[in-house]
């Protein structure tokens, strides 16, 4: 399986948007829709269209849809933000705070935050902390970036994601090192299919090494020489959450849907019970199943 970037949509009309999101709400029977629901059975992405029109109650408002119920601003004042931000940031004995910090003790998520003030760095400046500075990162920190918000998000990251502060780097950072967000994004799919031919070799080694492995008993499987590290990289870590639609393979759970998910990789048969690190045993699950299943074992 090869990864390639999703095509633009500059050449998209503004009717062929609007007939879209009309059709999916026709769809679901509906006289409005969320973002979250035009991303999950609309053709392009919500951010294709509030970049085009500004925002999704204009989008929304040009498609003839309701927009009485959606929560198109925020009942936070300036001072319930920037209390909540000193106070986590006392918990990291830090002055400024990454935008992943703060939801991981925050009482808000750093989207809704973003959402209102445009970016995490002008969220840091209101509450008087220290800006996120730039430094040289490597490539395999900003790619295992990449693969976070990637992951986050369960689909590309654009351009309009990393100016709102989800990633942790900003636009500017990618393009120093890459040349440009496109460039970077294109350097991590190459990345990914490179390494993803590795992974095909490793698995016909132990596949050409167990004749007819398909049709052998769990313990039959687990008897087999070990051929592979526990460790599972990058490489296989995305590779198996792509497959798998980025959401967890027990319950569903997915980031991109409900805030605080996590994601983790799992070996289907253990490690511990002759498991190997390959993409057919190998599966995404939420740290809650995660954790589950680990209980029963």
């Amino acid at each position: 399986m090869k990864f390639v970037l999703n095509n633009y949509h500059r050449n998209i009309s503004d009717e062929e948007f609007i007939t879209d999101v009309r059709n999916t709400a026709m769809k679901l029977n509906k006289n409005t829709l969320t973002g979250e629901e035009y991303n999950k059975y609309g053709t392009y992405h919500s951010s294709s269209l509030t970049r085009r029109f500004g925002s999704w109650k204009v989008v929304l408002e040009k498609c003839g849809l309701e927009t009485k119920g959606h929560n198109f601003k925020y009942a936070l004042t300036d001072e319930d933000v920037i209390a909540d931000l000193k106070r986590v940031a006392a918990i990291y004995q830090s002055l400024s705070l990454t935008a992943k910090e703060y939801s991981k003790y925050g009482k808000y998520h750093s989207s809704t935050l973003i959402r209102r003030y445009g970016t995490w760095n002008a969220i840091l400046k209101l509450a008087g902390m220290e800006l996120n500075l730039n430094r040289n990162f490597s490539k395999e920190e900003m790619f295992e970036e990449i693969e976070r918000v990637w992951v986050m998000l369960g689909r590309q990251p654009t351009t309009t994601d990393i100016k709102n502060g989800i990633s942790t780097f900003s636009l500017q950072s990618y393009a120093r090192r890459f040349g440009g967000w496109r460039s970077a994004l294109q350097a991590f799919v190459d990345y990914i299919n490179t390494e993803e031919t590795e992974a095909v070799e490793d698995v016909a080694l132990i596949e050409n090494s167990t004749t007819s492995n398909k049709n052998k008993s769990v313990a039959e499987k687990i008897a087999i020489p070990r051929k592979t590290s526990r460790d599972i990289n990058l490489r296989l870590r995305f590779i198996v959450m792509q497959r798998d639609n980025f959401k967890c393979c027990a319950c569903g759970a997915s980031p991109a849907t409900t805030p605080g998910v996590e994601l983790h990789i799992d070996h289907i048969i253990p490690w511990s019970k002759g498991g190997e690190t390959t993409i057919d045993n190998l599966q995404t699950l939420c740290s809650k199943c995660n954790l589950g299943k680990s209980d029963l074992l």
